[in-house]
Protein backbone atom coordinates (compact mmCIF):
# COMPACT_ATOMS: atom_id res chain seq x y z
CA UNK A 1 0.00 0.00 0.00
CA UNK A 2 2.94 2.29 -0.04
CA UNK A 3 4.56 4.11 2.83
CA UNK A 4 3.84 7.45 4.39
CA UNK A 5 6.34 9.98 5.59
CA UNK A 6 5.68 8.97 9.19
CA UNK A 7 6.89 5.38 8.47
CA UNK A 8 10.30 6.53 7.34
CA UNK A 9 13.09 4.81 9.37
CA UNK A 10 10.90 1.92 10.61
CA UNK A 11 11.78 -1.78 10.13
CA UNK A 12 9.10 -4.32 9.29
CA UNK A 13 9.87 -8.03 10.25
CA UNK A 14 8.15 -10.81 8.37
CA UNK A 15 8.39 -14.69 8.43
CA UNK A 16 7.96 -16.22 5.01
CA UNK A 17 6.87 -19.90 4.94
CA UNK A 18 7.31 -21.95 1.75
CA UNK A 19 5.30 -25.26 1.59
CA UNK A 20 5.37 -27.78 -1.26
CA UNK A 21 2.76 -30.25 -2.28
CA UNK A 22 4.11 -32.98 -0.08
CA UNK A 23 3.58 -30.96 3.04
CA UNK A 24 7.18 -30.11 3.48
CA UNK A 25 7.94 -26.48 4.33
CA UNK A 26 10.62 -24.08 5.31
CA UNK A 27 10.52 -20.59 6.75
CA UNK A 28 12.78 -17.58 6.60
CA UNK A 29 12.65 -14.31 8.50
CA UNK A 30 12.64 -11.12 6.30
CA UNK A 31 13.29 -7.65 7.70
CA UNK A 32 12.26 -4.58 5.58
CA UNK A 33 13.57 -1.19 6.63
CA UNK A 34 11.91 1.92 5.25
CA UNK A 35 14.53 4.46 4.37
CA UNK A 36 13.56 8.15 4.56
CA UNK A 37 13.37 10.03 1.22
CA UNK A 38 13.97 13.79 1.12
CA UNK A 39 11.04 15.71 -0.85
CA UNK A 40 9.14 19.08 -0.71
CA UNK A 41 5.95 19.04 1.30
CA UNK A 42 2.65 20.29 -0.24
CA UNK A 43 1.69 23.62 1.32
CA UNK A 44 -0.44 26.80 0.64
CA UNK A 45 1.04 30.14 1.44
CA UNK A 46 -2.35 31.37 2.76
CA UNK A 47 -5.21 29.61 4.39
CA UNK A 48 -8.12 31.64 2.84
CA UNK A 49 -8.79 33.44 -0.43
CA UNK A 50 -11.68 35.87 -1.17
CA UNK A 51 -12.84 36.83 -4.70
CA UNK A 52 -15.83 38.80 -6.11
CA UNK A 53 -17.48 38.21 -9.52
CA UNK A 54 -20.44 39.74 -11.34
CA UNK A 55 -23.62 37.82 -11.62
CA UNK A 56 -23.71 38.22 -15.36
CA UNK A 57 -20.59 36.09 -15.79
CA UNK A 58 -21.17 33.55 -18.51
CA UNK A 59 -20.31 29.84 -17.95
CA UNK A 60 -16.71 28.48 -17.97
CA UNK A 61 -15.17 31.84 -17.20
CA UNK A 62 -12.00 31.82 -14.99
CA UNK A 63 -12.88 32.92 -11.44
CA UNK A 64 -9.64 32.48 -9.44
CA UNK A 65 -6.49 30.34 -9.44
CA UNK A 66 -5.12 28.63 -6.27
CA UNK A 67 -1.46 27.73 -6.13
CA UNK A 68 0.19 25.28 -3.67
CA UNK A 69 3.91 24.56 -3.32
CA UNK A 70 5.12 20.98 -3.60
CA UNK A 71 5.82 18.29 -6.08
CA UNK A 72 3.34 16.44 -8.28
CA UNK A 73 0.56 18.61 -6.91
CA UNK A 74 -3.08 18.03 -7.89
CA UNK A 75 -6.18 20.00 -6.78
CA UNK A 76 -9.72 19.10 -5.88
CA UNK A 77 -12.74 20.61 -4.16
CA UNK A 78 -13.65 18.83 -0.93
CA UNK A 79 -16.52 21.06 0.30
CA UNK A 80 -19.25 19.28 2.20
CA UNK A 81 -22.01 21.27 0.35
CA UNK A 82 -22.78 20.61 -3.32
CA UNK A 83 -20.75 22.88 -5.58
CA UNK A 84 -22.23 22.28 -9.02
CA UNK A 85 -21.79 25.94 -9.97
CA UNK A 86 -18.00 25.77 -9.73
CA UNK A 87 -15.28 23.40 -10.82
CA UNK A 88 -11.48 23.28 -10.58
CA UNK A 89 -8.91 22.12 -13.05
CA UNK A 90 -6.85 19.38 -11.19
CA UNK A 91 -3.50 20.18 -12.71
CA UNK A 92 -3.66 24.01 -12.72
CA UNK A 93 -5.90 24.87 -9.77
CA UNK A 94 -8.04 27.26 -11.93
CA UNK A 95 -11.58 27.60 -10.60
CA UNK A 96 -14.31 28.18 -13.25
CA UNK A 97 -18.09 28.64 -13.08
CA UNK A 98 -20.15 25.92 -14.69
CA UNK A 99 -23.43 27.87 -14.97
CA UNK A 100 -24.55 31.41 -15.56
CA UNK A 101 -24.27 33.24 -12.25
CA UNK A 102 -27.82 34.53 -12.08
CA UNK A 103 -28.85 35.55 -8.59
CA UNK A 104 -32.50 35.73 -9.57
CA UNK A 105 -32.52 32.04 -10.37
CA UNK A 106 -29.92 30.96 -7.78
CA UNK A 107 -30.12 33.24 -4.74
CA UNK A 108 -27.64 30.99 -2.81
CA UNK A 109 -24.84 32.14 -5.09
CA UNK A 110 -24.53 35.41 -3.23
CA UNK A 111 -21.65 33.94 -1.17
CA UNK A 112 -20.06 30.51 -1.70
CA UNK A 113 -17.30 28.88 0.46
CA UNK A 114 -15.15 26.32 -1.36
CA UNK A 115 -12.54 24.09 0.38
CA UNK A 116 -9.78 23.24 -2.08
CA UNK A 117 -7.31 20.48 -1.30
CA UNK A 118 -3.85 20.17 -2.86
CA UNK A 119 -2.07 16.83 -2.59
CA UNK A 120 0.97 15.01 -3.88
CA UNK A 121 -0.05 12.68 -6.63
CA UNK A 122 2.62 10.13 -5.55
CA UNK A 123 2.07 10.58 -1.85
CA UNK A 124 -1.67 11.24 -1.30
CA UNK A 125 -1.09 11.74 2.39
CA UNK A 126 1.02 14.79 1.59
CA UNK A 127 -1.71 17.39 1.25
CA UNK A 128 -2.89 20.85 2.25
CA UNK A 129 -6.21 22.77 2.13
CA UNK A 130 -7.34 26.37 1.46
CA UNK A 131 -10.75 28.05 1.84
CA UNK A 132 -11.96 30.12 -1.20
CA UNK A 133 -14.77 32.66 -0.56
CA UNK A 134 -16.57 33.53 -3.86
CA UNK A 135 -18.96 36.49 -3.62
CA UNK A 136 -21.36 37.08 -6.58
CA UNK A 137 -22.19 40.77 -6.89
CA UNK A 138 -25.64 41.70 -8.10
CA UNK A 139 -25.61 43.39 -11.53
CA UNK A 140 -28.18 45.52 -13.47
CA UNK A 141 -28.91 43.06 -16.20
CA UNK A 142 -32.30 44.22 -17.51
CA UNK A 143 -33.31 47.57 -18.84
CA UNK A 144 -36.62 49.33 -18.26
CA UNK A 145 -39.79 47.85 -19.73
CA UNK A 146 -41.92 50.36 -21.70
CA UNK A 147 -45.39 50.07 -23.11
CA UNK A 148 -46.14 50.60 -25.87
CA UNK A 149 -42.85 49.71 -27.54
CA UNK A 150 -43.80 51.81 -30.59
CA UNK A 151 -45.91 54.97 -30.39
CA UNK A 152 -48.01 55.67 -33.49
CA UNK A 153 -50.28 58.69 -33.44
CA UNK A 154 -51.76 61.32 -35.73
CA UNK A 155 -52.13 65.02 -34.94
CA UNK A 156 -53.15 68.06 -37.02
CA UNK A 157 -50.49 70.44 -38.26
CA UNK A 158 -52.05 73.22 -36.15
CA UNK A 159 -51.05 71.50 -32.89
CA UNK A 160 -49.49 74.19 -30.67
CA UNK A 161 -45.99 74.03 -29.24
CA UNK A 162 -45.91 72.35 -25.83
CA UNK A 163 -48.86 70.05 -26.50
CA UNK A 164 -48.34 66.68 -24.80
CA UNK A 165 -48.47 63.66 -27.09
CA UNK A 166 -49.06 60.02 -26.15
CA UNK A 167 -46.03 58.98 -24.07
CA UNK A 168 -44.62 55.58 -23.06
CA UNK A 169 -45.21 54.09 -19.61
CA UNK A 170 -41.93 52.59 -18.34
CA UNK A 171 -40.95 50.60 -15.25
CA UNK A 172 -37.68 49.07 -14.04
CA UNK A 173 -37.75 45.82 -12.07
CA UNK A 174 -34.77 46.75 -9.94
CA UNK A 175 -35.08 50.49 -9.45
CA UNK A 176 -38.76 51.13 -10.14
CA UNK A 177 -40.25 53.84 -12.35
CA UNK A 178 -39.22 56.89 -10.30
CA UNK A 179 -35.53 56.62 -11.06
CA UNK A 180 -35.73 56.53 -14.87
CA UNK A 181 -34.31 59.15 -17.21
CA UNK A 182 -36.05 60.10 -20.48
CA UNK A 183 -34.46 61.80 -23.47
CA UNK A 184 -34.75 61.91 -27.27
CA UNK A 185 -31.76 60.38 -29.00
CA UNK A 186 -29.72 62.80 -31.04
CA UNK A 187 -30.04 62.36 -34.78
CA UNK A 188 -33.17 60.25 -34.46
CA UNK A 189 -35.65 63.05 -35.17
CA UNK A 190 -36.79 63.69 -38.71
CA UNK A 191 -37.15 66.64 -39.09
CA UNK A 192 -34.82 67.52 -36.19
CA UNK A 193 -35.94 69.28 -33.03
CA UNK A 194 -39.60 68.53 -33.68
CA UNK A 195 -40.27 67.05 -30.22
CA UNK A 196 -38.91 67.28 -26.69
CA UNK A 197 -39.16 65.28 -23.47
CA UNK A 198 -40.54 66.98 -20.36
CA UNK A 199 -39.77 64.35 -17.70
CA UNK A 200 -41.64 61.32 -19.03
CA UNK A 201 -43.98 63.28 -21.36
CA UNK A 202 -43.45 63.71 -25.11
CA UNK A 203 -44.26 67.26 -26.20
CA UNK A 204 -44.31 69.24 -29.46
CA UNK A 205 -41.20 71.40 -29.68
CA UNK A 206 -41.76 73.33 -32.94
CA UNK A 207 -44.43 74.22 -35.45
CA UNK A 208 -45.54 71.18 -37.42
CA UNK A 209 -45.83 72.50 -40.95
CA UNK A 210 -47.06 70.29 -43.77
CA UNK A 211 -46.86 73.01 -46.41
CA UNK A 212 -43.50 72.02 -47.82
CA UNK A 213 -42.16 69.66 -50.41
CA UNK A 214 -39.76 68.18 -47.86
CA UNK A 215 -42.60 67.00 -45.63
CA UNK A 216 -44.51 65.71 -48.64
CA UNK A 217 -41.51 63.55 -49.53
CA UNK A 218 -41.68 62.08 -45.98
CA UNK A 219 -45.43 61.37 -46.35
CA UNK A 220 -46.00 63.96 -43.59
CA UNK A 221 -44.51 61.62 -40.95
CA UNK A 222 -42.32 62.79 -38.08
CA UNK A 223 -39.99 60.25 -36.46
CA UNK A 224 -38.13 60.19 -33.17
CA UNK A 225 -36.60 57.70 -30.72
CA UNK A 226 -37.07 58.02 -26.95
CA UNK A 227 -34.17 56.67 -24.84
CA UNK A 228 -35.19 55.49 -21.32
CA UNK A 229 -32.24 54.80 -18.94
CA UNK A 230 -32.25 53.40 -15.37
CA UNK A 231 -29.73 54.19 -12.58
CA UNK A 232 -28.44 50.66 -12.11
CA UNK A 233 -24.84 49.50 -12.34
CA UNK A 234 -24.16 49.33 -15.16
CA UNK A 235 -27.03 51.51 -16.40
CA UNK A 236 -29.39 49.82 -18.83
CA UNK A 237 -31.62 51.55 -21.37
CA UNK A 238 -34.58 50.91 -23.61
CA UNK A 239 -35.65 52.71 -26.80
CA UNK A 240 -39.19 53.55 -27.87
CA UNK A 241 -39.89 54.44 -31.52
CA UNK A 242 -42.25 57.35 -32.18
CA UNK A 243 -44.11 57.77 -35.48
CA UNK A 244 -46.28 60.90 -35.66
CA UNK A 245 -48.36 61.51 -38.78
CA UNK A 246 -49.25 65.16 -39.18
CA UNK A 247 -52.55 65.63 -40.97
CA UNK A 248 -52.94 68.59 -43.27
CA UNK A 249 -55.23 71.43 -42.28
CA UNK A 250 -56.64 73.94 -44.73
CA UNK A 251 -55.31 77.08 -43.04
CA UNK A 252 -55.15 79.72 -45.78
CA UNK A 253 -57.57 81.12 -48.30
CA UNK A 254 -56.55 81.38 -51.95
CA UNK A 255 -55.19 84.78 -52.88
CA UNK A 256 -55.54 86.72 -56.10
CA UNK A 257 -54.60 90.26 -57.00
CA UNK A 258 -56.86 92.51 -59.05
CA UNK A 259 -56.09 92.18 -62.73
CA UNK A 260 -56.92 94.13 -65.87
CA UNK A 261 -57.13 92.72 -69.37
CA UNK A 262 -57.74 94.30 -72.77
CA UNK A 263 -59.48 92.41 -75.54
CA UNK A 264 -60.20 93.57 -79.12
CA UNK A 265 -63.89 93.56 -79.85
CA UNK A 266 -63.51 91.55 -83.06
CA UNK A 267 -61.98 88.41 -81.50
CA UNK A 268 -63.78 85.12 -82.02
CA UNK A 269 -64.89 82.24 -79.85
CA UNK A 270 -62.11 80.66 -77.80
CA UNK A 271 -59.78 83.68 -77.82
CA UNK A 272 -57.31 83.42 -74.94
CA UNK A 273 -57.43 86.52 -72.75
CA UNK A 274 -55.05 85.67 -69.92
CA UNK A 275 -54.57 83.60 -66.78
CA UNK A 276 -55.85 84.32 -63.28
CA UNK A 277 -52.75 83.91 -61.14
CA UNK A 278 -54.29 82.55 -57.96
CA UNK A 279 -52.03 81.27 -55.18
CA UNK A 280 -52.64 79.03 -52.18
CA UNK A 281 -50.07 78.45 -49.43
CA UNK A 282 -51.62 75.14 -48.36
CA UNK A 283 -50.09 71.93 -49.71
CA UNK A 284 -50.48 70.95 -52.50
CA UNK A 285 -49.71 74.49 -53.51
CA UNK A 286 -52.01 76.44 -55.82
CA UNK A 287 -54.55 73.61 -55.96
CA UNK A 288 -57.44 75.88 -56.91
CA UNK A 289 -60.77 75.57 -58.72
CA UNK A 290 -61.82 78.71 -60.62
CA UNK A 291 -65.36 79.79 -61.49
CA UNK A 292 -67.13 82.98 -62.59
CA UNK A 293 -69.94 84.09 -60.31
CA UNK A 294 -73.11 84.74 -62.25
CA UNK A 295 -71.69 83.13 -65.39
CA UNK A 296 -75.12 82.23 -66.82
CA UNK A 297 -75.14 85.25 -69.16
CA UNK A 298 -71.39 85.80 -69.26
CA UNK A 299 -69.58 86.10 -72.56
CA UNK A 300 -66.40 84.73 -70.94
CA UNK A 301 -65.29 81.30 -69.80
CA UNK A 302 -62.60 80.34 -67.29
CA UNK A 303 -60.73 77.03 -67.10
CA UNK A 304 -61.81 75.18 -63.97
CA UNK A 305 -58.29 74.08 -63.06
CA UNK A 306 -56.01 76.23 -65.21
CA UNK A 307 -57.59 79.62 -64.46
CA UNK A 308 -57.23 80.59 -68.12
CA UNK A 309 -59.82 83.10 -69.32
CA UNK A 310 -61.36 82.72 -72.79
CA UNK A 311 -63.95 84.57 -74.89
CA UNK A 312 -67.23 82.69 -75.07
CA UNK A 313 -69.54 85.12 -76.89
CA UNK A 314 -69.34 88.13 -79.21
CA UNK A 315 -68.00 91.46 -77.92
CA UNK A 316 -69.20 94.87 -79.04
CA UNK A 317 -67.44 98.00 -77.90
CA UNK A 318 -70.41 100.15 -78.85
CA UNK A 319 -72.70 98.13 -76.54
CA UNK A 320 -70.40 97.54 -73.57
CA UNK A 321 -66.92 98.96 -73.14
CA UNK A 322 -65.80 96.94 -70.11
CA UNK A 323 -66.76 93.92 -68.06
CA UNK A 324 -66.28 93.47 -64.34
CA UNK A 325 -66.03 89.81 -63.40
CA UNK A 326 -66.01 88.27 -59.94
CA UNK A 327 -63.87 85.14 -59.98
CA UNK A 328 -64.33 82.64 -57.15
CA UNK A 329 -61.19 80.75 -56.11
CA UNK A 330 -61.82 77.62 -54.05
CA UNK A 331 -59.00 75.42 -52.82
CA UNK A 332 -59.43 71.66 -52.60
CA UNK A 333 -57.54 68.57 -51.42
CA UNK A 334 -55.74 70.70 -48.83
CA UNK A 335 -56.91 68.86 -45.74
CA UNK A 336 -58.46 65.70 -44.37
CA UNK A 337 -62.02 67.01 -44.69
CA UNK A 338 -62.69 68.08 -48.30
CA UNK A 339 -65.82 69.93 -47.20
CA UNK A 340 -63.72 72.49 -45.29
CA UNK A 341 -62.44 74.24 -48.42
CA UNK A 342 -61.98 77.99 -48.22
CA UNK A 343 -63.25 80.18 -51.07
CA UNK A 344 -62.13 83.68 -51.93
CA UNK A 345 -63.16 86.26 -54.52
CA UNK A 346 -61.06 88.09 -57.07
CA UNK A 347 -62.16 91.09 -59.15
CA UNK A 348 -61.20 91.09 -62.82
CA UNK A 349 -61.75 93.95 -65.25
CA UNK A 350 -61.81 93.27 -68.99
CA UNK A 351 -61.67 96.33 -71.20
CA UNK A 352 -63.00 95.94 -74.74
CA UNK A 353 -60.82 97.66 -77.32
CA UNK A 354 -62.64 99.61 -79.98
CA UNK A 355 -61.98 98.10 -83.40
CA UNK A 356 -63.20 99.66 -86.62
CA UNK A 357 -65.54 96.88 -87.61
CA UNK A 358 -68.63 98.66 -88.98
CA UNK A 359 -68.97 100.96 -92.00
CA UNK A 360 -70.56 104.40 -91.78
CA UNK A 361 -74.32 104.62 -92.18
CA UNK A 362 -75.96 107.32 -94.27
CA UNK A 363 -79.59 108.10 -93.58
CA UNK A 364 -81.02 108.29 -96.11
CA UNK A 365 -78.68 106.56 -98.54
CA UNK A 366 -80.27 108.37 -101.51
CA UNK A 367 -80.46 112.14 -101.95
CA UNK A 368 -82.25 114.21 -104.57
CA UNK A 369 -81.69 117.92 -105.13
CA UNK A 370 -82.90 120.57 -107.64
CA UNK A 371 -80.60 123.53 -108.14
CA UNK A 372 -80.08 126.44 -110.50
CA UNK A 373 -76.86 126.56 -112.44
CA UNK A 374 -76.01 129.89 -110.86
CA UNK A 375 -76.69 128.76 -107.29
CA UNK A 376 -73.77 129.00 -104.85
CA UNK A 377 -75.38 127.29 -101.87
CA UNK A 378 -74.67 123.76 -100.68
CA UNK A 379 -76.24 121.32 -103.05
CA UNK A 380 -77.01 118.82 -100.28
CA UNK A 381 -75.64 117.76 -96.91
CA UNK A 382 -75.06 114.05 -96.33
CA UNK A 383 -76.29 112.79 -92.96
CA UNK A 384 -73.87 109.95 -92.20
CA UNK A 385 -72.92 108.57 -88.83
CA UNK A 386 -70.22 106.21 -87.47
CA UNK A 387 -70.69 103.94 -84.45
CA UNK A 388 -67.00 103.83 -83.65
CA UNK A 389 -65.94 106.59 -81.32
CA UNK A 390 -63.22 109.03 -82.28
CA UNK A 391 -63.66 108.37 -85.98
CA UNK A 392 -63.97 111.26 -88.46
CA UNK A 393 -65.76 110.67 -91.75
CA UNK A 394 -64.18 111.54 -95.08
CA UNK A 395 -66.32 112.25 -98.13
CA UNK A 396 -65.20 111.75 -101.70
CA UNK A 397 -67.05 111.72 -105.02
CA UNK A 398 -66.16 108.50 -106.79
CA UNK A 399 -68.62 108.36 -109.68
CA UNK A 400 -70.89 110.43 -111.92
CA UNK A 401 -68.94 113.68 -111.52
CA UNK A 402 -69.06 114.64 -115.21
CA UNK A 403 -66.56 117.38 -116.09
CA UNK A 404 -65.67 117.61 -112.39
CA UNK A 405 -68.53 120.00 -111.65
CA UNK A 406 -68.97 118.90 -108.02
CA UNK A 407 -66.74 118.74 -105.00
CA UNK A 408 -67.12 117.83 -101.33
CA UNK A 409 -66.43 120.10 -98.39
CA UNK A 410 -66.93 117.87 -95.39
CA UNK A 411 -70.40 116.43 -95.72
CA UNK A 412 -71.56 119.37 -97.86
CA UNK A 413 -71.63 118.96 -101.64
CA UNK A 414 -70.74 122.10 -103.61
CA UNK A 415 -70.62 122.66 -107.34
CA UNK A 416 -68.38 124.56 -109.68
CA UNK A 417 -69.58 126.76 -112.56
CA UNK A 418 -71.61 124.90 -115.18
CA UNK A 419 -71.21 125.37 -118.91
CA UNK A 420 -74.37 125.49 -121.02
CA UNK A 421 -73.13 127.77 -123.86
CA UNK A 422 -72.67 126.39 -127.37
CA UNK A 423 -70.21 125.92 -128.94
CA UNK A 424 -68.11 124.46 -126.11
CA UNK A 425 -68.56 122.03 -123.30
CA UNK A 426 -72.20 121.45 -122.62
CA UNK A 427 -72.83 119.94 -119.18
CA UNK A 428 -75.66 117.49 -118.61
CA UNK A 429 -78.76 118.65 -116.81
CA UNK A 430 -78.95 115.61 -114.56
CA UNK A 431 -76.02 114.29 -112.48
CA UNK A 432 -76.08 110.96 -110.68
CA UNK A 433 -73.22 111.21 -108.19
CA UNK A 434 -71.73 108.45 -106.03
CA UNK A 435 -70.21 109.72 -102.80
CA UNK A 436 -67.88 107.39 -100.86
CA UNK A 437 -67.98 107.95 -97.11
CA UNK A 438 -64.93 106.48 -95.32
CA UNK A 439 -64.34 106.30 -91.58
CA UNK A 440 -61.07 107.52 -90.18
CA UNK A 441 -60.66 105.18 -87.24
CA UNK A 442 -58.14 102.41 -86.76
CA UNK A 443 -57.42 99.96 -89.52
CA UNK A 444 -59.10 98.38 -91.36
CA UNK A 445 -61.09 101.27 -92.85
CA UNK A 446 -64.69 100.78 -93.88
CA UNK A 447 -66.70 102.85 -96.30
CA UNK A 448 -70.20 103.20 -97.64
CA UNK A 449 -71.61 104.85 -100.74
CA UNK A 450 -74.41 107.37 -100.91
CA UNK A 451 -76.19 108.30 -104.14
CA UNK A 452 -76.94 111.96 -104.89
CA UNK A 453 -79.19 112.81 -107.82
CA UNK A 454 -78.84 116.48 -108.84
CA UNK A 455 -81.14 118.19 -111.35
CA UNK A 456 -79.61 121.40 -112.74
CA UNK A 457 -81.73 124.11 -114.30
CA UNK A 458 -79.70 126.41 -116.60
CA UNK A 459 -80.05 129.99 -115.53
CA UNK A 460 -78.54 133.25 -116.76
CA UNK A 461 -78.15 136.49 -114.87
CA UNK A 462 -77.91 139.91 -116.58
CA UNK A 463 -74.84 141.72 -115.45
CA UNK A 464 -74.53 145.51 -116.08
CA UNK A 465 -71.65 146.56 -118.27
CA UNK A 466 -68.83 148.12 -116.37
CA UNK A 467 -65.42 149.32 -117.27
CA UNK A 468 -63.94 147.07 -114.67
CA UNK A 469 -61.21 144.97 -116.15
CA UNK A 470 -61.44 141.40 -115.09
CA UNK A 471 -58.63 138.99 -115.19
CA UNK A 472 -59.56 135.64 -116.65
CA UNK A 473 -57.95 132.84 -114.82
CA UNK A 474 -57.10 130.08 -117.28
CA UNK A 475 -58.96 126.93 -116.41
CA UNK A 476 -56.85 123.88 -116.06
CA UNK A 477 -57.89 121.36 -118.73
CA UNK A 478 -59.48 118.13 -117.54
CA UNK A 479 -57.77 115.00 -118.78
CA UNK A 480 -59.91 111.93 -119.16
CA UNK A 481 -58.26 108.51 -119.11
CA UNK A 482 -59.87 105.37 -120.49
CA UNK A 483 -58.26 101.99 -120.05
CA UNK A 484 -58.89 99.21 -122.59
CA UNK A 485 -57.87 95.75 -121.47
CA UNK A 486 -56.72 93.12 -123.98
CA UNK A 487 -54.67 89.97 -123.91
CA UNK A 488 -51.22 90.02 -125.56
CA UNK A 489 -49.36 86.76 -124.94
CA UNK A 490 -45.61 86.37 -125.35
CA UNK A 491 -44.31 85.10 -128.74
CA UNK A 492 -42.87 81.90 -127.27
CA UNK A 493 -46.26 80.97 -125.87
CA UNK A 494 -47.86 81.24 -129.36
CA UNK A 495 -45.16 79.00 -130.89
CA UNK A 496 -45.52 76.34 -128.19
CA UNK A 497 -49.31 76.39 -128.49
CA UNK A 498 -49.14 75.98 -132.31
CA UNK A 499 -46.71 73.04 -132.17
CA UNK A 500 -48.76 71.32 -129.49
CA UNK A 501 -51.92 71.65 -131.60
CA UNK A 502 -50.19 70.26 -134.69
CA UNK A 503 -48.85 67.23 -132.82
CA UNK A 504 -52.27 66.55 -131.33
CA UNK A 505 -53.97 66.66 -134.75
CA UNK A 506 -51.30 64.34 -136.24
CA UNK A 507 -51.79 61.79 -133.45
CA UNK A 508 -55.57 61.86 -133.92
CA UNK A 509 -55.21 61.39 -137.72
CA UNK A 510 -52.87 58.42 -137.33
CA UNK A 511 -55.19 56.79 -134.86
CA UNK A 512 -58.17 57.26 -137.17
CA UNK A 513 -56.21 55.75 -140.11
CA UNK A 514 -55.26 52.69 -138.08
CA UNK A 515 -58.82 52.10 -137.02
CA UNK A 516 -60.34 52.52 -140.50
CA UNK A 517 -57.77 50.57 -142.61
CA UNK A 518 -58.88 47.00 -143.22
CA UNK A 519 -58.32 44.67 -146.23
CA UNK A 520 -61.46 44.08 -148.31
CA UNK A 521 -62.93 40.63 -147.69
CA UNK A 522 -63.22 39.86 -151.41
CA UNK A 523 -59.54 39.91 -152.14
CA UNK A 524 -57.68 36.70 -152.58
CA UNK A 525 -55.82 35.72 -149.47
CA UNK A 526 -52.11 35.44 -149.78
CA UNK A 527 -50.23 32.82 -147.85
CA UNK A 528 -47.15 33.66 -145.92
CA UNK A 529 -44.41 31.14 -146.35
CA UNK A 530 -41.24 30.77 -144.38
CA UNK A 531 -37.95 29.82 -145.88
CA UNK A 532 -35.69 28.22 -143.32
CA UNK A 533 -32.82 27.44 -145.63
CA UNK A 534 -29.37 28.02 -144.25
CA UNK A 535 -30.76 29.03 -140.86
CA UNK A 536 -32.28 32.32 -142.16
CA UNK A 537 -36.04 32.78 -141.84
CA UNK A 538 -37.71 34.83 -144.60
CA UNK A 539 -41.35 35.49 -145.26
CA UNK A 540 -42.55 35.74 -148.80
CA UNK A 541 -45.92 35.87 -150.53
CA UNK A 542 -46.97 33.48 -153.22
CA UNK A 543 -49.79 34.37 -155.54
CA UNK A 544 -52.31 31.73 -156.39
CA UNK A 545 -53.01 31.22 -160.03
CA UNK A 546 -56.62 31.48 -160.98
CA UNK A 547 -58.12 28.11 -161.61
CA UNK A 548 -59.67 27.48 -164.95
CA UNK A 549 -62.06 24.86 -163.83
CA UNK A 550 -64.68 24.99 -161.14
CA UNK A 551 -63.88 21.53 -159.88
CA UNK A 552 -60.38 22.58 -159.27
CA UNK A 553 -61.53 25.35 -156.91
CA UNK A 554 -63.25 22.92 -154.58
CA UNK A 555 -60.15 20.74 -154.59
CA UNK A 556 -57.96 23.68 -153.61
CA UNK A 557 -60.34 24.67 -150.79
CA UNK A 558 -60.15 21.16 -149.43
CA UNK A 559 -56.39 21.24 -149.66
CA UNK A 560 -56.30 24.52 -147.74
CA UNK A 561 -58.25 23.02 -144.88
CA UNK A 562 -55.83 20.15 -144.76
CA UNK A 563 -52.77 22.40 -145.14
CA UNK A 564 -53.31 24.83 -142.14
CA UNK A 565 -53.93 23.69 -138.57
CA UNK A 566 -54.00 26.95 -136.59
CA UNK A 567 -55.42 30.47 -136.45
CA UNK A 568 -53.79 33.61 -134.91
CA UNK A 569 -53.91 37.43 -134.95
CA UNK A 570 -51.15 39.67 -136.22
CA UNK A 571 -50.01 42.02 -133.35
CA UNK A 572 -49.25 44.93 -135.73
CA UNK A 573 -52.23 45.09 -138.07
CA UNK A 574 -54.72 43.21 -135.97
CA UNK A 575 -55.70 40.87 -138.85
CA UNK A 576 -56.23 37.15 -138.38
CA UNK A 577 -54.28 34.50 -140.36
CA UNK A 578 -54.04 30.74 -140.73
CA UNK A 579 -50.79 28.88 -140.18
CA UNK A 580 -49.31 25.41 -140.51
CA UNK A 581 -47.38 24.41 -137.41
CA UNK A 582 -45.31 21.84 -139.30
CA UNK A 583 -44.27 23.87 -142.36
CA UNK A 584 -44.67 27.39 -141.02
CA UNK A 585 -46.89 28.50 -143.94
CA UNK A 586 -49.34 31.35 -143.27
CA UNK A 587 -52.42 32.73 -145.04
CA UNK A 588 -54.39 35.88 -144.27
CA UNK A 589 -58.02 35.34 -143.39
Amino acid sequence: MGFSREQAGKTFSMVIVVTDSGGRSCRRTLAVKVLPVSHKQVNFTESTLAISVSENTIPLQPIVRVNASGENVLYRIISSLPTRHFTIEPDTGLIRNTYDLNLRRYPDLTETLLTVEAYNMLHPTDKATITVNITVKRQNLQGPLCTPAVIVTEIPETTPIGRTLPSPSCNDVESGSDRLHYEIMEGSQSPPYSFQMRHSELQVNTTLDCDSEAMASLNFQYQATILVTDDGSPPQNTTVQVLVTVSRVNEYEPECSRQFFSVPENVGFGYFIGSINGTDRDYPFNNIIYSILGSEDSVFYIGRRSGELYVLGPLDYEKQKSYHLVIQLRDFDNGINPELSKPSLCNITINVQDINDEPPVCNPPFYQSFILSTSTACVTSLQCTEKNEGSELAYRIVGGNTNGRFRMNGNCMLHNAFSYDRPGIFDPLTFELLVEVTDGGSTPHFSTTATVLVYVTPWTTTVPTTTTTTTTVPKEPITLHRTLRYWAPDPWFVVVLTLTGALLLSALGLLFWRLCWRKPPGETSQPLLQNKDKGVERNYVTMEEPSKEKGKDSTEALSLQLQFDGRAQDPVTGQYYLFDSSTGARRWV
